[in-house]
C-alpha cells in the first residue's frame, strides 16, 4: 500500500463572552466520531461522506500538531454510496493524548485530499490566568519635529533578552520619504525605547515583518522603493545586537513587485522564510512567493512560487501571513484575488517551501482572505484573523481543523460595524487566541479574546477611542509579563504607541 506522506506535514461589549455563529466549513471526506478510549485501546469510527472512496486511512499524531503517522487503512463497503459507519481499533500507550484523522483514497485518482476533523482522546488541559497588572499606554519614540512621523505599520516580537522589539516605518515631510526603523523595549511595559533607523537608502521599511532568528538577533523583512526608477523590492535587514542598534541589509528581490504584507517566519534551523506577494499591478495577477534563506542576513536565498492569484479586489489590503507549525515545515495564508476572493491556505512540503499544497478555506460571504494574520495555537493547529467584505468589513478567525488544513472553522467575532485595517493575532499566556484591529466606531482599538481554541466564541474590549486613532494595523504579542502588548500609530502624537495590557482581555481599566 502506498503511504501518503512520511510527514503529513456575534459578540458584545459587555463582560460576558459572547458567541458568534460559526460558518459551516468545507464538507470532509468522513465526519470522525471522537475516541472511545479503554486502557491502550482506542476506538475509531466515522460516517462515509464520499461517493467514490476505495479504502479509508487512518493517522494519528502523539503530539500537538506532531507529524501523522498512518496507523491503518479501511477497505471501503460502499465505494458509490454514503452514510455508511466504518470503525477501527489503535492502540497506544495508555494515558497518553493522541490526535486522530481519517482521510480517502482512491485508486488511480486522488490521496488525502478531503481529511477529516481532527479528533483527540483528551482535551489540552488549561492554563493558568496571569494575574492582573497596573498596564497603561504609552506614546514612545517621538518625533524631533512635525516633519517626521514615527511609527506606521509596526510589528513586534519578544527578543530573546526578554525585551520587546518594533519594527515601522517613518516618514519624511515634505520629501515624503520612508526609512525602516526599530524600537528596542527597556523595559516590561515598553514605557521607553531605543529607537534606530537602520535603513534610510530611498524609500523603504514598508510592510515590515520581524522575527527572532536562530542566533537570537531579530531579522526584518520589508518593501523598499530605492529610487525613481526601481520597483517595490523585498529587502531583509538583520540586526547585529539584541538592540538593533546596528544592522547589515541585503536586497533580496529585485525582479519583482511587492505589494501587501510582507510576513515572516523561522523555520527549524533557525533561519528565515519569507512569504510575499509580486503584484506588477492591481489589475494583473499576482505570485505567491516564499523566500528561504540560507544565512541569517539571508545573503543567499531561494526563491519558490506557491500560487498564482487574481488581480487585486480589495484596493491593495492583500497580503500574506506565514508561520512554522511544529511539524518545522511552515503554512502560509493569502486572499486569492478574482473573481470575488476567498481566503487560501497553502501547506509547505520541505522547509524551503518549493512544493506546496493549496486549498481555498474561507469563500465567504462577500470577499474575504484580505490582510491576513497568523500564528499556531496549542492544538499545533493553525489560526488566521483576516477581513471579510460582504458589503462592511468585517473581523473573521479561521481555526483550521486538522493539521493539514484542508478545511477550517470560520467565524466572525465583530458584526457592530467596519473594521479598518489589518488584524494581528496571537497566542496569550492563557492559551488562547487573541486578536487586535481597530474599528469604525469612535474610532476605535479593540482586542478579541477566543474563550476557546477554535475562536468560536470571544470577548470584546475597547482599549481605546480616539478620533485620531492612527489607522495603520496595530501588531499584538504576549509580553514578557504574561499579558497582551499592543503596538500601534497614534496619528495625534506622530509616534508610536504602545499599550501594555494590564490584564488577559486587554480591558481597561488595566488595573
Amino acid at each position: 500500500m502506498p503511504l501518503l506522506l512520511a510527514v503529513v506535514a456575534g459578540a458584545t461589549l459587555s463582560d460576558s463572552p459572547a458567541t458568534a455563529a460559526p460558518s459551516a466549513p468545507q464538507v470532509p471526506a468522513a465526519v470522525l466520531a471522537p475516541p472511545q478510549v479503554s486502557g491502550t485501546s482506542v476506538t475509531l469510527s466515522w460516517t462515509d461522506q464520499s461517493p467514490d472512496e476505495d479504502e479509508f486511512w487512518v493517522f494519528r499524531h502523539d503530539a500537538a500538531g506532531g507529524p501523522f503517522s498512518l496507523v491503518t487503512s479501511v477497505p471501503s463497503t460502499s465505494t458509490t454510496g454514503t452514510g455508511t459507519v466504518y470503525s477501527t481499533v489503535d492502540t497506544v500507550p495508555a494515558g497518553t493524548r493522541q490526535c486522530y484523522a481519517v482521510t480517502t483514497f482512491v485508486f488511480f485518482g486522488r490521496i488525502g485530499d478531503e481529511f477529516s476533523t481532527e479528533q483527540c482522546t483528551s482535551e489540552l488541559p488549561g492554563l493558568p490566568v496571569p494575574p492582573a497588572g497596573p498596564g497603561g499606554i504609552t506614546t514612545v519614540d517621538l518625533p524631533p519635529d512635525n516633519r517626521v512621523k514615527h511609527g506606521f505599520d509596526p510589528t513586534g516580537v519578544i527578543g530573546r533578552d526578554g525585551h520587546a522589539v518594533f519594527a515601522y516605518y517613518l516618514f519624511r515631510t515634505p520629501s515624503a520619504t520612508r526609512n525602516l526603523r526599530v524600537a528596542w523595549c527597556r523595559d516590561d511595559a515598553c514605557t521607553s525605547v531605543t529607537a534606530t533607523t537602520i535603513d534610510d537608502f530611498g524609500w523603504n521599511g514598508l510592510t515590515p515583518a520581524i522575527a527572532i532568528a536562530g542566533d537570537g538577533l531579530p531579522v526584518v523583512a520589508y518593501v523598499t522603493k530605492y529610487d525613481d526608477h526601481t520597483a517595490y523590492d523585498l529587502k531583509v535587514a538583520k540586526c547585529l545586537t539584541p538592540t538593533c542598534t546596528a544592522a547589515s541589509t541585503q536586497f533580496v528581490d529585485r525582479n519583482s513587485v511587492v505589494r501587501g504584507d510582507v510576513s515572516i517566519t523561522i523555520g527549524p534551523d533557525g533561519l528565515p522564510l519569507i512569504a510575499y506577494e509580486d503584484r506588477p499591478s492591481e489589475t494583473q495577477p499576482a505570485k505567491v512567493k516564499v523566500v528561504k534563506c540560507f544565512d541569517h542576513h539571508c545573503t543567499s536565498s531561494r526563491q519558490s512560487i506557491v500560487d498564482t492569484v487574481g488581480p487585486d479586489n480589495l484596493d491593495g489590503q492583500t497580503g500574506t501571513a506565514i508561520a512554522t507549525l511544529p511539524t518545522g515545515l511552515a503554512i502560509l495564508a493569502y486572499h486569492d484575488g478574482a473573481p470575488y476572493g476567498d481566503l487560501k491556505v497553502a501547506r509547505c512540503h520541505d522547509t524551503a517551501c518549493t512544493a506546496s499544497t493549496t486549498v481555498t478555506v474561507d469563500s465567504g460571504p462577500g470577499t474575504t482572505g484580505g490582510r491576513p494574520s497568523i500564528t499556531v495555537g496549542r492544538d499545533g493547529l493553525a489560526i488566521i484573523a483576516h477581513e471579510r467584505r460582504d458589503p462592511t468589513e468585517q473581523l473573521v478567525v479561521s481555526h483550521c481543523v486538522n493539521v493539514l488544513c484542508t478545511a477550517t472553522t470560520n467565524t466572525v467575532l465583530d458584526t457592530t460595524g467596519a473594521t479598518y485595517t489589518a488584524p494581528s493575532i496571537t497566542i496569550g499566556a492563557d492559551g488562547l487566541p487573541i486578536v487586535a484591529y481597530t474599528h469604525e466606531s469612535g474610532p476605535s482599538l479593540r482586542v478579541a479574546h477566543c474563550e476557546n481554541l477554535a475562536c468560536t466564541t470571544a470577548t470584546r474590549s475597547t482599549v481605546e477611542t480616539n478620533g485620531t486613532l492612527g489607522w495603520q494595523q496595530p501588531t499584538i504579542l504576549t509580553a514578557p509579563d504574561n499579558r497582551p502588548m499592543i503596538g500601534y500609530f497614534d496619528q495625534s502624537r506622530d509616534a508610536l504607541r504602545i499599550v501594555d495590557c494590564g490584564n488577559v482581555l486587554c480591558r481597561p481599566p488595566f488595573n
